[in-house]
């Protein structure tokens, strides 16, 4: 008998959960390393460092790999010992584990996130979403693509065995997690917590975006 669960793919950083850890490794902990490593300031060093992370920008596969940055920086030590040290900020958003338990029973669950491997796991332990997912899935990692066309979604699909229009996306990137996908085909929706946008397409947290989906896709 074939399987008509629908399958919803979240996102993971900003959607899950927010943004402390990876904004404190990029925007804190490598500018510190490289600011002892040139004798900077530490803002002058930041700036230094986020204008390279600009030039490489988010489209591209070495922007979410920290051993690119500790290789292209000169920087000494164990990148992974880094990402272990600061770990302990890595927070679910506060209704991250109640949507999952309304979702759970009636839907099949993934995680697709542009973040790194070595990222994506140590969040999803911290975070307490370990064993809650049947795959969590690093694109950049794991596909070698940035989740950023249509193309991917496309790919993305055929490897979890569903039609495009069998899947449900949400993320926080208006271009990463919903133009992407939506122009693949699979029904997307942009978690736009910062209140901004309004649309049929645009949730403002995740006890929303429930909502919508067991109102919609009921069992």
């Amino acid at each position: 008998m074939p399987d008509t669960t629908s399958l919803i793919s979240f996102d993971l950083d900003g959607t899950l959960v927010d943004h402390a850890y990876t904004e404190h490794v990029w925007l804190q902990a490598v500018p510190e390393l490289v600011a002892a490593r040139r004798g900077l300031p530490f803002e002058e060093a930041r700036r230094w460092v986020l204008d390279r992370y600009r030039e490489v920008g988010e489209g591209r596969l070495e922007w979410y790999h920290l051993d690119y940055w500790y290789r292209l920086f000169e920087l000494d030590g164990d990148w992974l010992e880094l990402l272990d040290r600061h770990v302990e900020r890595v927070r679910a958003f506060p209704e991250a584990h109640r949507v999952l338990d309304r979702l759970a029973p009636r839907h099949r669950l993934v995680v697709i996130s542009n973040a790194a491997r070595p990222f994506l796991d140590r969040e999803m332990r911290a975070a307490g979403l370990e064993g809650r997912f049947e795959r969590a899935i690093s694109a950049t990692s794991d596909i070698g693509e940035v989740k950023k066309t249509a193309s991917f979604y496309r790919r993305l699909c055929r490897e979890l065995g569903r039609d495009p229009h069998e899947v449900i996306h949400v993320g926080d990137h208006p271009v990463f997690d919903h133009e992407a996908p939506a122009a693949a085909g699979l029904q997307a929706c942009y978690l736009d917590r910062s209140r901004k946008h309004t649309g049929p397409h645009v949730v403002f947290d995740l006890d929303q975006f429930a909502d919508r989906v067991l109102a919609s896709h009921p069992a």
